[in-house]
C-alpha cells in the first residue's frame, strides 16, 4: 500500500470514528435528532470515500463515479440538516433535495452523456462549496443563536468558500500536465490536495458540530438544575446567576427588584392542603411569568416568595408591574380556593449604578415585609 493509499484511508477512518461517537451520543440524546443526523452525515462520508478507493473504475457504467457521488451527497445533505435542526431553521430538505438533484444530474451527464472528468470535478466541488455557503446563510437566520453557532457559521462558510480557489488552482495545474484523465487522476495534485482538505474539513466540521452538542447538552442541564420545580420560573441559585449576568450587561441602565409573596399562604395549606398551595404556586408563578419581557428574568426564591428583575425599568415601571400583577393575582381562581381568596404584597427597590444584586435584594425584601407589617395586598417602595 502507498503512502498516499494509507493517507487517504485516513477520511474513512475519520469518518467511522464520529459516526459511531455521533451514535453513542444519541443514544443517550434521543430527544436531539440532529445528532443521530450528524451520525448518519458522517457514515456516508466513510462509505463515500471507501467506495471511490474500492470500487473498480468501470468505463460506461460508472459504478464508482455514481456510488462515490450519492455517498458524498447525502453526507453533505445529512450534514446540512442536522446543523440547522440543531438551531431550529426549519423548511431546508426541499432545497437541499433540489442542490443534490442538480448535483447528482450533472455528475450523471457528464459521465453519460458528454463524457468529462474536469467538468465532473467542477459540478461536483463548486456544488458542495454552494450547498455549505447556503447552509452558513442559513444558519444565520436561528432564532436564539448562540456564541457557539457563529463559530460554526464561519467555519461552514469559510469550508465551503475554500472549494473554489482550491479546485481551480488544482486544475490549472493538472489540467496542461495530462493528470485529469481516469488513469492518471490518483496521482493528480487535485485528488492529493482533496484526500489532505477533506481530513482537516472532516475533523474541524465534526469537532465544531460536537463541541455545540456538548454545550448544548451542558447547558440544558445548567437549565435543569436552575429551574424551579413548580413554576416556569429559576429558582434562587438560577435567578441570582442570570440577574447578575444581566445587571453587568446593563452598563448603569435603569434595573428593579420586584419582591412578591403571596399572603396567608400557610392558611391555605393548613386549610385546602398542599396541593391546593402548589396549585396557587404554580398559577403565581405561570402568571409573573407572562408578565416578563425578553430583557427580564424573574425566580421563586422561597416556599411562597417571587422575584422579579425589571431590565431597563424604574421604580416606577416596578409600581406598575407590581400593581398590575397585585390586581391580577386577586383575581386568580384556583380551586378549591373561593374566587378572590388570593391576595399578595410586594416590595420594590431600584438598582444604583454597579449596586450588588444582593443589596437591591435585601432592599427590596425589607420593603416587602413593611407591606406586610402595613396590612398585606398592597406595594411598597
Amino acid at each position: 500500500m502507498t503512502p498516499l493509499r494509507l493517507f487517504i484511508l485516513l477520511n474513512p477512518a475519520i469518518g467511522i470514528v464520529f459516526a459511531t461517537v455521533f451514535l453513542l451520543l444519541w443514544l443517550n440524546q434521543r430527544n436531539r435528532l440532529h445528532i443521530l443526523l450528524m451520525s448518519g452525515a458522517s457514515a456516508a462520508f466513510a462509505l463515500g470515500v471507501l467506495a471511490q478507493i474500492l470500487i473498480p473504475a468501470m468505463p460506461k457504467i460508472g459504478l464508482n463515479t455514481m456510488v462515490s457521488a450519492v455517498l458524498y451527497q447525502t453526507a453533505l445533505g445529512l450534514f446540512v440538516e442536522a446543523m440547522l435542526t440543531r438551531v431550529g431553521v426549519v423548511g431546508n430538505r426541499r432545497w437541499i433535495l433540489a442542490i443534490s438533484a442538480a448535483i447528482l444530474g450533472g455528475i450523471a451527464y457528464f459521465f453519460y452523456v458528454q463524457e468529462s472528468l474536469s467538468a465532473r470535478i467542477y459540478v461536483q466541488n463548486l456544488g458542495a462549496g454552494a450547498m455549505l455557503c447556503f447552509a452558513a446563510l442559513r444558519l444565520r437566520t436561528a432564532p436564539t443563536p448562540k456564541p457557539i453557532d457563529r463559530v460554526l457559521f464561519w467555519v461552514v462558510l469559510l469550508t465551503g468558500l475554500h472549494f473554489l480557489p482550491r479546485t481551480v488552482l488544482t486544475m490549472l495545474v493538472d489540467v496542461p500536465a495530462g493528470m485529469i484523465t481516469p488513469e492518471n487522476f490518483p496521482r493528480s495534485l487535485f485528488y492529493s490536495m482533496l484526500s489532505f482538505a477533506l481530513i482537516i474539513l472532516a475533523l474541524l466540521l465534526c469537532l465544531t458540530f460536537l463541541l455545540a452538542v456538548a454545550l448544548d447538552i451542558f447547558e440544558d442541564l445548567r437549565g435543569e438544575r436552575n429551574r424551579d420545580h413548580l413554576t416556569p420560573l429559576l429558582n434562587r441559585r438560577g435567578f441570582e446567576e442570570e440577574a447578575n449576568r444581566r445587571l453587568v450587561a446593563l452598563h448603569g441602565a435603569p434595573a428593579s427588584l420586584i419582591f412578591c409573596d403571596i399572603d396567608h399562604f400557610k392558611k391555605i395549606n393548613d386549610g385546602h392542603g398542599h396541593a391546593a398551595g402548589d396549585a396557587v404556586i404554580r398559577a403565581v408563578g405561570e402568571l409573573i411569568a407572562g408578565e416578563l419581557r425578553r430583557e427580564d428574568c424573574a425566580g421563586r426564591i422561597g416556599g411562597e416568595e417571587f422575584v422579579i428583575l425589571l431590565a431597563r425599568g424604574g421604580l416606577e415601571d416596578a409600581r406598575a408591574l407590581a400593581e398590575r400583577l397585585r390586581t391580577r393575582i386577586g383575581a386568580l381562581e384556583v380551586a378549591p380556593l373561593a374566587a378572590g381568596a388570593l391576595a399578595a404584597s410586594f416590595g420594590i427597590a431600584e438598582a444604583g449604578p454597579d449596586e450588588p444584586l444582593d443589596e437591591v435584594m435585601e432592599r427590596a425584601d425589607e420593603r416587602l415585609y413593611r407591606a406586610k407589617r402595613g396590612g398585606r395586598n398592597q406595594v411598597q417602595g
